[in-house]
This record gives C-alpha cells, sequence and structure tokens, in this order.
C-alpha cells in the first residue's frame, strides 16, 4: 500500500480496494516498518476493544523497533501510548478536562469566536476556509483551555501540523518544542494559578491521593495540543467543503436545520479526519478477520475505511443525513476512545450553523478533486478551501 500522491488525494479509492481484497492487510507504514492494516468496520471496532492490542512499544517486535521512532513525548505519559492501569489513571484527570458540563460551559464563548472569524473575512467575497475559519477556532479553543495567552498561541498548528507529517526529523524537532513550551506552561501555572486545565490537573490527585508528575502533566497537554487542533481543524473544513460539494445536502440542511445533530454525525463518518488510529501491538497472537496477526506485530486500525465498508454502511460512498444507526468509529471505541469527542461536535455544530445563516452564498472556488490535502498517513486534513461568499 503506497502512501503517495495517489492515496494522499482520495484514500477511499485505496479503501474501497482493500474492501474487496479482505479485513486485515500487510503494509510498509512510511517510517518502513511493517504493520497489519485493518479496514472492516467489525473488525476495526473489535480491535479498538481488545485489550490484547497494546499501545506500549516494549510490545512491539525488536526486529523492526527502531523504525518506530516518533517524538519523544509519544513513548510514554500520555494516553496514546499507556495501557491499563496507568492509562484508566491519566484517562480521569483527561476527563475531567472535558467534562460535559465543562464543555457546555464553552459554548457562547465558542460562538462568540466564530462569529468573529466571519467577521473579519469582511467584503472581498473570497477567502481560504482553512485559514480564515477551521484552523483559528480550535486553536482559540485550546488556547482559552489550557490558558495561553493569545500572544503565545503562534506556534500552534505549526507544532501540530509537523508533528503528525511524514518528515520524521522534522517531527521530532517540533515534538521537542512543543514539550519544551508546555514545560514553560506548567512551571507558570504552579507560580500563578489560573482558571484552566492545567492548573486544574496541577492541583488534583487522583484516587490515591498522588499528584501528577511533570512528564504526566507534560503528556496530558500534549495530547489536548495535538488531538484537538488538527482534527478539528480537518472536521470543520471537510464538513463545508461536503457540502458544498453536495448541493442537495446543503439546500437540504438549509430548509431543515434540525437536522443538523445528524449532519454532524454523517459528516465525521464521511470526512472522519482520524483515518488511522496510533499503532498498537499484539501482546500475544490474536486472530482479526480470519488473519492470523503474531505476538509483537504492529497493527493499524482504519476508522476511514470502517467508517466506508459497505458491509455495514448501505451506500458508504453517498453523504446522508437520513442514516439509521450512524455507530461511525469516528473517535474511536473503547478505553481509547476520543475524550475530546463532545467538545469537536461543539465546535462542529457550532461553526456549520454560523456558516450557514451568515455565509448564503458560499462556495467552492476549486473542485474538490483538486482541493489540496496534507500528506500524512494518520489523519486527513485540507490545507486550503477557496471559497467565495
Amino acid at each position: 500500500m503506497p502512501f503517495d500522491d495517489t492515496y494522499h488525494a482520495d484514500p477511499y479509492a485505496t479503501y474501497a480496494l482493500m474492501h474487496r481484497e479482505g479485513k486485515a492487510h500487510r503494509i510498509e507504514t512510511p517510517a518502513g516498518a511493517p504493520s497489519w492494516y485493518v479496514t472492516g468496520y467489525e473488525e476495526v471496532r473489535q480491535g479498538l476493544g481488545d485489550k490484547r492490542l497494546v499501545r506500549n512499544i516494549k510490545h512491539a517486535n525488536p526486529a523492526y523497533r527502531d523504525n518506530l521512532a516518533v517524538p519523544s513525548a509519544f513513548l510514554s505519559n500520555t494516553l496514546a501510548s499507556e495501557d491499563p492501569p496507568n492509562h484508566t489513571r491519566l484517562r480521569k484527570f483527561m476527563n475531567r478536562a472535558f467534562a460535559i458540563r465543562r464543555i457546555r460551559a464553552l459554548r457562547p464563548r465558542i460562538e462568540e469566536i466564530t462569529e468573529q472569524l466571519i467577521d473579519a473575512m469582511g467584503e472581498t467575497g473570497e477567502t481560504d476556509l482553512i485559514a480564515a475559519l477551521a484552523a483559528p477556532l480550535p486553536i482559540a479553543v485550546i488556547g482559552d483551555m489550557l490558558g495561553v495567552p493569545e500572544e503565545d498561541r503562534g506556534n500552534f498548528a505549526y507544532w501540530s501540523d509537523t508533528i503528525l507529517s511524514l518528515d520524521r526529523a522534522a517531527s521530532q524537532e517540533a515534538g521537542e518544542s512543543m514539550l519544551a513550551f508546555l514545560q514553560e506552561l506548567i512551571a507558570k501555572r504552579r507560580a500563578e494559578p489560573g482558571d484552566d486545565v492545567v492548573s486544574e490537573w496541577i492541583a488534583t490527585r487522583d484516587d490515591d491521593g498522588n499528584e501528577l508528575t511533570e512528564e504526566e502533566l507534560v503528556g496530558l497537554g500534549f495530547m489536548i495540543l495535538l488531538g484537538g487542533y488538527d482534527t478539528t481543524v480537518g472536521m470543520i473544513g471537510g464538513s463545508v467543503m461536503a457540502l458544498l460539494d453536495n448541493p442537495e445536502r446543503l439546500a437540504e440542511l438549509r430548509e431543515n436545520p434540525e437536522k443538523l445533530p445528524d449532519a454532524v454525525e454523517e459528516f465525521l463518518r464521511y470526512y472522519g479526519t482520524a483515518h488511522t488510529s496510533a499503532r498498537r501491538f499484539a501482546a500475544e497472537d490474536l486472530e482479526l478477520g480470519g488473519t492470523t496477526i503474531r505476538a509483537g506485530d504492529q497493527v493499524m486500525l482504519c476508522m476511514a475505511a470502517a467508517d466506508r465498508d459497505p458491509e455495514r454502511f448501505e451506500d458508504p460512498d453517498v453523504l446522508s443525513f437520513d442514516r439509521p444507526e450512524n455507530h461511525h468509529v469516528a473517535f474511536g471505541y473503547g478505553p481509547h476512545y476520543c475524550p475530546g469527542s463532545e467538545l469537536a461536535r461543539l465546535e462542529m455544530s457550532v461553526a456549520l450553523e454560523a456558516v450557514l445563516r451568515r455565509l448564503p452564498g458560499l462556495a467552492l472556488t476549486t473542485p474538490v478533486k483538486d482541493i489540496p490535502w496534507r500528506r500524512a498517513y494518520l489523519i486527513r486534513i485540507p490545507t486550503s478551501i477557496p471559497v467565495s461568499y
């Protein structure tokens, strides 16, 4: 499976071919490590919840462990790299940051930011939707949550984009820069606590009365910055692009705004940003989709392919707001289910409602087939969406 320009332009064509060939496929990642790539809906869902598929790199086959290097913050003390029981402990701290009551309280602020961003588009009649709305909205929301002053948020986008790129050297450098920033932020919050998530983490204790270590604080902050920015950019941008590319659905949503919640779920299925899960390793021999996975094998679960599986979704390549039981896996499943899912849904809903209300003439100025996409294989994000309004 080549992660080439053809794949990045339209990975769904590759996924359709994989669906015809089986449920689990042997590939080589861009880093040069062999991996199982699982694409069937039932198999992906099974893998996401299987405790025998673990995150800790110590379970990886030693023969290619050196090809699995990632920025150091991924290797320990983050939800992406931990397994129970420490994952369970850290997850409780993260869940507090994304408690429903906290997320609901953010709605007025998210609405305010969105209105300001649309105001800033001015009367020029043309803009890049990513630069004007989809990117700055999550940056502002994350910055507010972490208590980062506006003037210090300038590198958020670069760090997140680069860490998830295919350039391993640049990824490592960006990861180290983000770590240094978070260490400085934590030191400031220790000295001057505020009404923010970092200050709350510092003050909170776990069930045994222990505080988070410095490394754990950095790891949690790392995951919010990384997970809360890129995926939301892609979700907002992809949703608007899908609407503009499907005029009948656009008209349907304008005429029936009460369908917005169902539309958000369908956008997540149709154009989910997180295409592939963080890598897992088989702690023991197991079977997925009739394929034997050996202990030590790397396994990657492709949620985007699962959400286009014709055995699970009728007409999977059709955008429909009337799907019964649209149980997509865009946010994962099981113990590693995305803790920020409700915040992402809220940002998508607010952004889409504002776009539909305030930009009635919005249209793409570039065909969807010519929209540029970032070169990464874990996520899929348009780098620019030129529009007129």
